[in-house]
């Protein structure tokens, strides 16, 4: 499981910046109130975490630039919290191989600063309008796939390219 002394409340001397939890065997939920305002990279992908992605995650972790919640078993949908997190500056966001479903949120605050942003092997049945309006860097096996959206969301074009 994920350390419940990382939740808010907890007697920490120092913040913490970097939490690297990838490929441990972990098991459980993402903990709700983690609070950890000052995270700059936050990887706990290749588990098998269960359960939902926190909604409060979104506004709790403001300096967060890269989020990796791949190839676990989480379910439900990705918060509308989760694009603006870091102040909007978020620049890799994995959250590939798991159940998650329903809408694909489209209120990047800076969809620039986003470099990485990888979603397949999902369930998703809507991608939010806005995520139509820029070409989406999608990582797949190794190579880059960069997919070019009509405005109705219907994929038009692919191009692949060397990383």
């Amino acid at each position: 499981n994920i350390p419940r002394q990382l939740q808010s409340g907890t007697d920490w001397t120092r913040p913490l910046k970097y939490l690297n939890l990838y490929s441990n065997s972990l098991t459980g939920s993402i903990p709700e109130n983690l609070r950890l305002s000052e995270l700059y990279y936050f990887d706990v992908g290749r588990n098998n975490l269960q359960g939902t992605i926190p909604a409060d995650m979104g506004n709790d972790f403001n300096s967060l630039r890269y989020l990796h919640i791949d190839h676990n078993r989480l379910s439900g949908s990705i918060p509308e919290t989760i694009p603006p997190m870091g102040n909007g500056r978020l620049f890799s966001f994995f959250a590939s191989h798991n159940f998650l479903s329903g809408r694909v949120p489209d209120n990047w605050v800076m969809f620039n600063k986003l470099v990485q942003y990888t979603l397949h092997e999902n369930r998703f049945d809507e991608l939010g309008e806005n995520n139509c309006r820029y070409a989406i860097m999608v990582f797949c096996c190794n190579f880059c796939l960069m997919a070019n959206f009509s405005p109705h969301c219907s994929l038009i074009s692919t191009s692949t390219s060397d990383l």
